[in-house]
């Protein structure tokens, strides 16, 4: 006599209206162009060799069979070995952010370790695509992924006490870098650590000085404020933390390679 298993779900009306736009197998990672800035969520799944994703929240090492998310208007930088490969999938809409927010998924938290098996799975579906079924098996794909998140998400390693010290610096300093005073001074008397100590971490775990991670900080703020309409540059910069319109320009026009006023023209 056989048996059969039935599991009862919640009615739940998500009303999800996810669409999922490109499906990309990444082999060419040394030839892409730095930071990476996108207006769609993507979400990836390492296939094959390391490496260290860092975002405005800090630094994460990845390694095959690991997934990690991309925000909307958010910058982040991969340092990758040589065979490093990743799939991913580009997808928008507007019931997005309430599912990841179930689900646990933050621009704070991107990563989630320990997902192999998803591998082979990835790899099939794009083998199979075609312009007939593209749609309907890309967006399978990436709700069957999604699946895996939240409560039954493999757990990221225990981390250190100083790791944990650090996270925790480095969320003080997301809520304070816009403030004009912010320095590493202020930050070692908020969390008793000597300044040499603070800049000894800073050059460790984001591999860039503090004041290099401030100023991508700020000016990732920038973009954001010129993408949002703002088009007075003092005012700008301001905005960000600088009392000088004519050194924030500087620090623009070296991180995006064009000053404040081409890159607002531009727009």
């Amino acid at each position: 006599m056989s048996e059969s298993i039935c599991e009862f779900m919640h009615a739940k009306d998500y009303n999800l209206n996810i669409k999922a736009v490109t499906f990309v197998y990444e082999k060419g990672f040394h030839t892409l162009s730095q930071p990476f800035f996108y207006s769609l969520y993507r979400l990836h799944l390492v296939t094959n060799g390391t490496a260290v994703l860092k975002t405005g929240y800090g630094s994460y090492e990845l390694k095959k069979g690991d997934v990690f998310f991309a925000f909307p208007a958010s910058f982040y930088e991969m340092e990758g070995s040589e065979d490093l490969s990743y799939m991913y999938i580009n997808f928008m809409g507007m019931g997005v952010p309430s599912l990841l927010e179930e689900l646990d998924v933050s621009d704070k938290m991107p990563v989630y370790y320990n997902f192999d098996h998803l591998i082979d799975f990835w790899q099939s579906a794009l083998a199979r695509i075609t312009s007939a079924n593209s749609n309907i098996l890309t967006e399978s794909v990436l709700l069957y992924t999604l699946s895996f998140m939240g409560s039954n998400q493999e757990k990221e390693p225990e981390k250190k006490p100083a790791d944990t010290a650090f996270e925790a610096i480095l969320g003080y300093l997301d809520e304070h870098y816009r403030d004009s005073d912010i320095s590493l001074k202020k930050i070692s008397s908020v969390f008793s650590y000597t300044e040499k100590y603070l800049s000894l971490m800073f050059k460790k775990n984001m591999k860039v000085g503090f004041r290099t991670y401030l100023n991508r900080l700020r000016i990732q703020y920038a973009h954001e404020l010129i993408e949002s309409g703002i088009t007075s540059v003092s005012q700008i910069a301001s905005m960000c933390g600088y009392y000088d319109a004519l050194y924030f320009s500087k620090v623009f026009k070296k991180q995006r390679g064009v000053t404040p006023s081409e890159y607002i023209k531009s727009r």
